[in-house]
């Protein structure tokens, strides 16, 4: 066992007089101070969590500014709506749940609220569906939306991948090319990589990279200031939470009777939906002493049909949807330790945020012997953990590919404002939108001329299908109705296709309104996928490979595709395709016609393939 020490952040008098207390931390005294200065483009704010990062939000809206928040999950920007409200504010959570119109009028009751609205707290998904022409909206004022704002805060931003991030930052070049509007990243575990993404984007008449201040939220000694994190115990064990239930059961078993209900005490949060799903089930069966106080809350029940989870039980079972937001009196803590150390710093805030914790930590390696018995501190604790769970690194080169794409499908798109987008979309190097936007002229000439051959038609088929992808945020999902077992009960949720009949035993379901997915009992444990069909390939795709068999299939059809063009356009066609599939996951682009499942069942798409819009 380990013990991870306290942590202190430094306090200042309050020279703003803006909070009752008359105290501010110094990193927030240095945001205000920031703001008050106007000089930055772009402010990156990294403090840990339970820093009180929020209080720096807080004073852009008791200004009276028009501010936009974006958080990457619906969870957080539900607590944040209370927070706000409880501190008086009058915020409004969009979404496309509560835009009631469809078709044109939808577009225009978006852009009304928009516009109505000084405090807007949204996902990310909204702006980008509105650059990627998602929206019937022929005047194309809907584009405006990025004009409005004085301050746009993208709060938890280490939460995004290349392909969100490529869309986000273009959604950063509008805000910042269409107004005068301040950009505020929000994070406890930055990435270096940001800076070097952020000059990608180039703003004013100057064409300069956004100017860029950073606030460090660092901690200090006990004298020196205030305790946001409690001392925490870690005991360390080699394998998966579900290995271990029996022992985890032993421990809940000693502190149930000392459990009160009214919000969660003790957390658990797992690498795996299905592992989560299984670990309740098998609560349920095994253990109905401790399932009658533990509740679920993964991606899963997100969207389920029924009541929504109990947060009123003490013990809280869930995924990495729990990393960012989750502001309970967390004292027990049962982790996997995640893919990454920044999905490890998210995971380990959640506890030891009001008082002390024991915190379970189940890791892929062996982590006990570079943890002796000893009291650590938690900036050390950390970087010990590095060894365990290893940094992820965001390849830079990706995102400038789909950055530049993501432009010139918007350019393309877009009519009324196409020269518009070309200005805001700043030309500094010969690599930018203007690459893809000669890339489309020419396999759109060669299809239209019919010079096409069956490989170069599968080749626009696929770019086309890349294209729909990129116009979204997150790409595209086959999203279908699941019966499935939750603890005790029988559920209906929407999940993706492929993901649940990869993972978990089930049969389709074939009715008027559609497929329905429904879970079954099975001694098998998967993989279930064996091969997906796509209608770009020839060939089927074995699934489990799709990774380095994409990329293989589509280099073989690319080499035959661009044999119809002059010599020097087939260099330029391959370098742009191979910058491409070198970028993008398959996951987010794969729409198939069949599935062949384990058992060489075969589920037939063709006719219900569908974007998740």
């Amino acid at each position: 066992m380990v013990i991870v020490g306290e942590v202190h952040l430094p306090v200042m008098e309050d020279t703003h007089n803006f909070t009752p207390s008359g105290k501010l931390r110094l990193f927030q005294k240095e945001f205000i101070d920031c703001v008050k200065s106007n000089k930055a483009d772009v402010i990156q704010l990294i403090a840990p969590t339970g820093a009180g990062k929020t209080l720096c939000f807080e004073y852009l809206l008791h200004e009276g500014n028009k501010v936009l928040l974006i958080y990457p999950t619906n969870a957080l920007i539900q607590s944040q709506m209370k927070r706000f409200k409880d501190k008086g504010f009058n915020p409004i959570y969009i979404s496309s749940k509560i835009l009631s119109k469809k078709g044109y009028e939808r577009a225009q009751e978006l852009y009304g609220l928009i516009k109505r609205y000084d405090i807007i707290l949204t996902n990310p998904d909204i702006f980008q569906a509105i650059i990627g022409s998602m929206y019937i909206n022929p005047e194309e004022n809907l584009e405006q939306s990025f004009h409005l704002f004085e301050y746009v805060i993208y709060d938890e931003f280490h939460a995004y991948r290349e392909f969100e991030l490529s869309g986000i930052l273009t959604q950063i070049a509008l805000f910042q090319n269409m107004s005068a509007c301040k950009v505020i990243l929000s994070s406890a575990t930055p990435k270096k990589e940001i800076i070097e993404l952020l000059n990608l984007v180039r703003i004013g008449k100057e064409r300069h990279a956004p100017l860029i201040e950073n606030i460090f939220a660092t901690p200090c000694s006990m004298e020196e200031g205030e305790i946001i994190r409690y001392q925490t115990k870690v005991e360390f064990h080699q394998g998966k939470i579900l290995d271990n239930i029996k022992d985890i059961a032993d421990v809940l078993n000693k502190v149930i009777g000392e459990l009160k209900p009214g919000s969660p005490q003790i957390l658990f949060i797992f690498d795996t939906v299905k592992d989560s799903n299984l670990f309740f089930t098998r609560l349920f069966k095994e253990y109905p002493e401790i399932y009658e106080y533990a509740e679920k809350d993964n991606g899963y029940d997100t969207n389920q049909i029924g009541d929504t989870p109990d947060f009123t039980k003490p013990i809280l079972i869930s995924t990495n949807k729990s990393e960012v937001g989750l502001d309970y009196p967390i004292k027990m803590l049962f982790m996997e330790d995640g893919f990454s150390i920044d999905s490890f710093v998210q995971r380990f805030g959640r506890a030891a945020r009001h008082e002390p914790a024991d915190c379970y930590i189940y890791t892929k390696k062996e982590a006990n012997p570079i943890f002796p018995d000893e009291i650590i501190a938690y900036p050390t604790f950390l970087e010990k953990m590095t060894y365990i769970t290893g940094e992820y690194n965001i390849q830079t080169k990706s995102v400038m590919t789909l950055f530049t794409f993501r432009q010139a499908i918007a350019i393309e798109k877009y009519v009324r404002r196409k020269d518009d987008l070309r200005a805001y979309f700043a030309v500094d190097t010969g690599y930018s939108y203007k690459l893809w936007l000669n890339f489309f002229i020419l396999l759109n000439k060669y299809n239209n001329d019919g010079l096409s051959n069956p490989n170069l038609k599968r080749l626009k088929l696929l770019i086309d299908e890349i294209k729909v992808a990129c116009k979204s945020l997150r790409g595209r999902s086959l999203r279908y109705p699941v019966i499935y077992t939750r603890g005790h009960e029988i559920r209906q949720t929407m999940y993706d296709l492929l993901s649940v009949l990869n993972r978990v035993s089930a049969v389709v379901e074939r009715t008027n309104e559609g497929f329905i997915i429904r879970e079954i009992e099975s001694e098998e444990t998967g993989p279930f996928i064996s091969a997906i069909k796509l209608p770009y390939f020839p060939d089927l795709m074995d699934y489990q490979k799709r990774r380095e068999q994409f990329n293989e299939k589509i280099e073989t059809i690319a080499k035959k595709a661009v044999d119809v063009f002059p010599e020097k356009q087939q260099g330029f066609l391959l370098a742009c395709i191979r910058s491409l599939y070198h970028s993008i996951e398959p996951d987010r682009i794969m729409m198939p016609d069949e599935i062949i499942l384990w058992n060489k069942k075969v589920i037939s798409l063709s006719e219900d393939a569908m974007d998740d819009n």
